[in-house]
């Protein structure tokens, strides 16, 4: 999903090269699944992942693993529309499927693999901002906070406070957390380079922050919250990308026990401060 992917509904940038391996019968399967190993090659793994998703979900409409560019046309795509409106997609999540597609088709017709035509002409795949963001109340973060998870998993109780984290330290990505160490804290000040943008925050080192920090503190590691242990970028990318499925899962739970009418997740943590910057400070809160 959670600032980059407006974030999570942006369409992936994947560079325009012919991709080894993409002769010029190359069916669009094979094509974007070409693109899919240079985005991996490249280090990429979330982009990676994401398209190779996309893939899944167009190929679990086709029925079949492959589809001839001379078949890829309009008529297709408007009926791969509608399916997904079958499947009670919302409007940017089926505007993100076929974005994507149309993204790697432009590929390939850079690439001289398909005629200069448009499939996807007349066709809005724009994002389209929603009115409502769901975010905590104040009340509601203090909520989270004294529920009582005596009873609960490890997990859940660091579910939990990767919430509150997030929220304390004024919507920082998950990413961004998890990058942490206790150098990035100094005479009161929370100071980070941001992953996505390499822009530099700083803000003050509250004592509710330090507060969840001691619990995760370990001997051996400078991490705040030492989960991602991999030496290699791509297995980095999987455990970064496992332990945030488990958190948001158990944020869910967490969500229904306190009663909420939608998802309890880490991007609501970020709109829960964005709701509550111009009011609240983090005292407030707590």
């Amino acid at each position: 999903m959670d600032n980059h992917r407006k974030k999570n509904v942006q369409a992936i940038a994947i560079p325009f090269s012919r991709p080894d391996g993409a002769g010029e019968d190359t069916g669009f399967i094979a094509y974007a699944n070409s693109r899919v190993e240079k985005l991996q090659d490249e280090g990429r793994y979330d982009a990676a992942n994401k398209l190779k998703m996309y893939l899944r979900r167009f190929i679990a409409y086709l029925g079949k693993n492959e589809v001839p560019f001379k078949d890829f046309d309009a008529l297709l795509i408007r009926n791969y529309h509608t399916w997904l409106e079958n499947q009670k997609l919302g409007r940017n999540t089926i505007s993100l499927y076929i974005r994507n597609l149309k993204r790697v088709y432009r590929l390939a017709a850079g690439d001289g693999l398909v005629a200069d035509c448009n499939p996807f002409e007349g066709m809005d795949v724009s994002y389209h901002v929603k009115k409502e963001r769901n975010g905590l109340t104040p009340d509601e973060v203090k909520r989270l906070r004294n529920l009582d998870l005596s009873g609960e998993s490890q997990m859940t109780v660091f579910a939990r406070d990767i919430f509150l984290f997030t929220v304390y330290a004024r919507g920082m990505r998950s990413d961004d957390i998890f990058r942490l160490t206790w150098n990035n804290i100094a005479d009161g000040q929370l100071t980070y380079r941001q992953h996505l943008t390499g822009k530099e925050i700083s803000m003050p080192w509250e004592p509710p922050m330090q507060e969840i920090a001691d619990r995760y503190k370990r001997k051996g590691t400078p991490l705040l919250f030492p989960v991602i242990t991999a030496k290699s970028p791509r297995e980095q990318w999987r455990q970064y990308d496992a332990i945030l499925h488990r958190i948001n899962y158990s944020l869910k739970k967490l969500g229904e026990k306190m009663g909420l009418g939608y998802p309890l997740n880490l991007t609501v943590a970020r709109h829960s401060w964005e709701s509550m910057t111009k009011s609240v400070s983090i005292s407030g809160i707590l």
